[in-house]
């Protein structure tokens, strides 16, 4: 099968609204806890969208993950998390991310896992907008499969603090948050279109 590289501007992607398969994305968080140990957990993603302009080139996104299915394997702990000290999920039950500014990495970077893309977008937490940024490691689609999917990973971080997310002194939980996503792309139903 023929790849071809999506990792800088000349790689063109199809236009179009390319749509995640929620059962095979997932985003991953990890915390400190009392400066000792690191805490994971896991926040469902219930959709996204990535619409790739008639240039070739991602022009947006749009995703939704689900706070009250906020999960680190510890019942008391997630409790707390959904409560209103925290993500407060039974009025928001809903975090939201967006953006529209979406660069391409450098072009001369192939090595594998080289940033393809960096995403500078807003996060929604609550009423709380704060902006994150994350990188897309590079990736590949395979060029002779119209219906063909992309897998893709990206990290990034965030002070909960800007996210309004204030309980709790920083050495209790840390104030930073590493973000790890692995998201699958579905491709636009239309055939793709001519690009000169």
């Amino acid at each position: 099968m023929t790849h071809t590289a999506m990792t800088g501007p000349a790689s063109l992607i199809r236009p179009g609204d390319w749509v995640a398969d929620p059962a095979a994305c997932s985003l991953t968080f990890a915390a400190q806890n009392f400066r000792v140990r690191t805490v994971t957990g896991r926040i469902p993603l219930t959709g996204a969208t990535v619409h790739v302009g008639p240039d070739g080139y991602p022009a947006s996104i749009r995703a939704e993950l689900d706070a009250a299915g906020i999960d680190t394997g510890h019942s008391r702990r997630d409790r707390d998390l959904r409560g209103k000290r925290f993500l407060a999920t039974d009025r928001w039950p809903v975090i939201t991310f967006e953006a529209d500014d979406i660069q391409p990495g450098a072009t001369d970077d192939i090595r594998p896992g080289a940033t393809a893309w960096t995403v500078s977008g807003t996060l929604t937490v609550k009423d709380t907008r704060c902006p994150v940024r994350l990188d897309v490691a590079g990736f590949t689609i395979p060029a002779d499969a119209a219906a063909a999917s992309v897998d893709l990973r990206a990290t990034g971080s965030l002070d909960r603090r800007s996210a309004g997310v204030t309980a709790a002194p920083g050495f209790v939980v840390g104030y930073l948050i590493s973000l790890s996503l692995a998201v699958r792309l579905c491709p636009p139903a239309a055939a793709p279109a001519q690009i000169a």
